[in-house]
């Protein structure tokens, strides 16, 4: 099962490069791609997270307590095919563009600034395919809500001998 947050970094690729979502894969799931030339783009998350922060929150109304913590995960985004190049390229420009300050509310993720790029494909001495790689982080907030009853005034009762 693929985790929320990198559905919503695949919702913002898909809507910052207006890119065909059939196109866009999770992790290494055994997807065999059926030629060189079709521009894949796959969100790897199988990177460590680091808890950035915890917290809590109770809310006396609704008798919620919320838990919550501030994660960052490390995220590769793979660009294989043709446009690999292309594709990279437009998503290293973009990601600081009003339109992904938009869709960074709209997914309620915080995208850091690319890191590092590294041509894969030269790098193994490949032949064929263009295989690019984008590093960047992610921030997020997952919660969790549990009903909890107050205590409006404390019960005592002594016993004596």
């Amino acid at each position: 099962m693929t985790q929320p947050h990198l559905r919503a970094v695949a919702r913002f690729v898909r809507d910052l490069l207006n890119y065909d979502e059939q196109l866009i894969k999770f992790d290494r799931r055994n997807v065999q791609a059926s030629d060189f030339s079709t521009s894949y783009i796959v969100v790897n998350g199988s990177l460590p997270q680091s808890v950035l922060a915890r917290g809590q929150r109770f809310d006396g109304a609704r008798e919620v307590m919320t838990y919550t913590a501030a994660v960052s995960h490390a995220i590769v985004l793979e660009f294989y095919g043709d446009s690999a190049y292309t594709n990279a390229q437009a998503f290293l420009m973009l990601s600081k563009s009003q339109q992904a300050n938009e869709l960074h509310r709209s997914n309620a993720l915080t995208i850091m600034a690319v890191s590092s790029i590294t041509d894969v494909g030269q790098l193994l001495g490949q032949s064929h395919g263009n295989r690019v790689h984008l590093s960047f982080n992610v921030q997020y907030s997952p919660a969790h809500d549990v009903e909890t009853l107050r205590i409006d005034t404390p019960q005592f009762q002594f016993f004596e001998d």
